[in-house]
């Protein structure tokens, strides 16, 4: 969706959002949250055309309380202020920790039951208006964590990312602009391809693999939506907290992590192996999960390591 801008700060709002795009970075989230600042702009600073400190900490001021959203558009914040800067324009650039980063809360991870129930509740989704998604719903869920997906990298996966000769997904502007090429397991790609011939059947000519009746990819809200109410379809509790569909990579990672323990391989030396496949900024990303595993995989030392467990900030993930 293009937003039309209206601020004094119009100009530089759309020249950044133009050199976003040329570089292949996302642009939806910073539409969005520029927009409102555009309007706050509007409303309590309609004749300045210098971002200052005062307006600066107003904004930040204004997004207290917001928790992750209100550090997500103060960083956007920053980022225009540094891409004025360099510009030429002059900008109050809004020190990196001045707005706190929330601690997240520990991913869920699932049992092997809750597991088994959510599966077989996305099998049992049905929507008469829309007969292709009792076929999406298991497919899409099942890809993501078969592959440790982010939900945003499963959601606008495109037809021509497939390969079925060599079973691979391409993963195209990933975070941190990662592009990335995924082997997946046999079965799983076998699903895809089921999939893909019934979808073919019902959208020729797709762009999007998964697409959705608009034409374009599902929205993260129909995601979420849809994650939820298989959750509570196959009877799962929310009692330890209301899990998201992010969960399905944090529950790959560490199962994998198991897994290797298990057939007893050097996590030293095959981590970096999973901090590339997921698509992760550094190998402490990856390393994170060790501490949510059971006391077995603490004792291998791991996690005495100096700094191996550092916090990870929200954009590392």
């Amino acid at each position: 969706m293009k937003y039309e801008f209206q601020s004094r700060f119009t100009k530089h709002i759309n020249n950044l959002l133009e050199h976003r795009e040329v570089m292949g970075r996302e642009t939806a989230d910073y539409q969005k949250h520029l927009k409102n600042f555009d309007q706050f702009c509007l409303k309590n600073y309609p004749s300045e055309t210098v971002l200052t400190q005062e307006i600066t900490f107003a904004w930040c001021n204004d997004a207290q309380g917001n928790g992750a959203s209100g550090t997500k558009r103060a960083c956007i914040l920053r980022n225009l202020a540094r891409y004025l800067a360099l510009s030429g324009e002059q900008a109050f650039i809004m020190p990196q920790m001045f707005f706190p980063t929330p601690k997240a809360a520990p991913p869920y991870i699932f049992t092997d039951i809750e597991l088994e129930n959510f599966f077989r509740a996305t099998d049992r989704y049905r929507l008469y208006r829309n007969p292709l998604l009792e076929y999406t719903v298991p497919v899409i869920f099942r890809l993501q964590y078969a592959c440790g997906m982010r939900p945003q990298e499963v959601r606008k996966l495109r037809c021509k990312d497939f390969n079925f000769t060599e079973n691979t997904v391409y993963i195209a502007e990933g975070k941190h602009s990662k592009d990335r090429k995924l082997a997946v397991d046999a079965n799983t790609m076998e699903l895809c391809k089921k999939y893909n011939l019934i979808a073919n059947a019902l959208i020729p000519g797709r762009t999007f693999f998964f697409q959705s009746p608009s034409g374009g990819a599902y929205s993260n809200s129909w995601l979420s939506q849809t994650f939820h109410k298989c959750w509570d379809m196959g009877g799962n509790s929310n009692e330890r907290r209301t899990c998201v569909p992010y969960d399905l990579r944090h529950n790959y990672a560490s199962r994998t992590l198991m897994r290797w323990l298990e057939e007893g391989k050097d996590l030293n030396a095959w981590v970096p192996y999973l901090s590339a496949y997921m698509g992760h900024s550094s190998f402490k990303a990856t390393f994170y999960y060790i501490h949510l595993l059971p006391e077995r995989l603490a004792n291998t030392g791991l996690t005495c390591l100096d700094g191996i467990l550092p916090e990870v900030r929200y954009e590392e993930e």
